[in-house]
């Protein structure tokens, strides 16, 4: 055997040895999505997001960890939660749950041995082999429909090292794959899943980075220019923009995002979506609180205007 084969198959093992090392942090599987993206799709929610938006349906994408949640009104007190727990973490009082976290290590016994489902882990731990046997199985579904596997979250980015690798996994196997993502990353990560990725769907919140940075906790400097790098790429390509009444519906903010995505590139998709209060439940079931409980849905007029808006420009807008 030639010194360059073998040095070519000790590479080829390495690279083996470190993907099945390799572990990324989940908090959902989504089968049969058809919203996010090209057909049907499977999608994988990624726990772990540099912004915190105000609106986020998500609060359990949040935090880079998974995190144990309480559902008062399913607990049946039985206390079989106390009896499992190997850290002597929980209590009764009142007849509720009450977990101590610096006695907690996540181990998931408690939510393995909850009757009343009550307790919930929010995260799990998966490897890249893992996860890819978890969901090849939704192949038929993607084959028939044009569609495939679609890395959301949280930040999907967050995890660079481990969606690389799985986005080069799919494309292996001719699997479609789209990312969304909110963009705060390095240019240099950008460029990096271009070629392994067929669809990339990104989020346009705000233009002005003051309004932006109060309402997500980041400035929308570098998104910006992560947008622009793309849109200019000529990659397949759709911005959305969560329309939050009060915060970034108005005609100025709305004008400029029309203008700053024509002048990257013309005819650009860019797809409307409606503000909602669905994951308000899950911040008081994770203890958090959810700070538009001011704010209605946008009604079907608010929609059309800013759609309306929008459409004075270069630009392809669907609701």
């Amino acid at each position: 055997m030639s010194m360059f084969l073998q040095l070519t198959r000790l590479a080829g093992h390495k690279n083996q040895l470190q993907n099945t090392l390799l572990t990324g942090t989940i908090f959902d599987v989504k089968r049969y999505a058809i919203h996010d993206g090209s057909g049907i799709r499977t999608t994988i929610f990624f726990k772990g997001c540099p912004l915190a938006c105000l609106w986020c349906a998500n609060p359990e994408s949040q935090s880079y960890l998974p995190e144990l949640t309480y559902i008062s009104t399913e607990c049946l007190s039985c206390g079989m939660c106390r009896q499992t727990c190997p850290n002597e973490a929980i209590s009764l009082v009142d007849q509720k749950v009450i977990v101590a976290p610096e006695k907690c290590d996540l181990c998931g016994h408690c939510v393995e041995n909850c009757p009343g489902n009550a307790l919930q882990l929010m995260g799990r731990t998966v490897t890249l082999n893992g996860l890819f046997k978890e969901i090849e199985t939704d192949r038929p579904f993607w084959d028939r429909s044009g569609g495939g596997v679609t890395l959301s979250g949280g930040e999907p980015l967050a995890q660079f090292d481990f969606i690389l690798a799985f986005l080069n996994a799919c494309k292996k196997k001719y699997i479609s794959t789209a990312i969304e993502t909110c963009l705060y990353t390095t240019l240099d990560k950008i460029k990096a899943i271009l070629p392994v990725v067929d669809h990339v769907i990104c989020d346009l919140k705000i233009m002005d980075s003051g309004r932006h940075k109060i309402n997500t906790r980041v400035s929308n400097q570098m998104i910006k220019e992560n947008m622009k790098i793309l849109l200019v790429s000529g990659a397949d390509v759709l911005v959305r923009m969560p329309l939050i009444p009060g915060i970034n519906d108005d005609k100025k903010n709305l004008e400029a995002m029309g203008a700053f995505i024509e002048s990257c590139r013309k005819g650009a998709r860019v797809e409307l979506l409606p503000y909602h209060r669905l994951g308000e439940s899950k911040y008081r079931r994770m203890k958090k609180d959810y700070k538009l409980v001011h704010i209605s849905p946008p009604s079907k007029e608010k929609m059309e205007r800013a759609r309306k808006v929008l459409e004075t420009f270069d630009i392809h807008v669907l609701i």
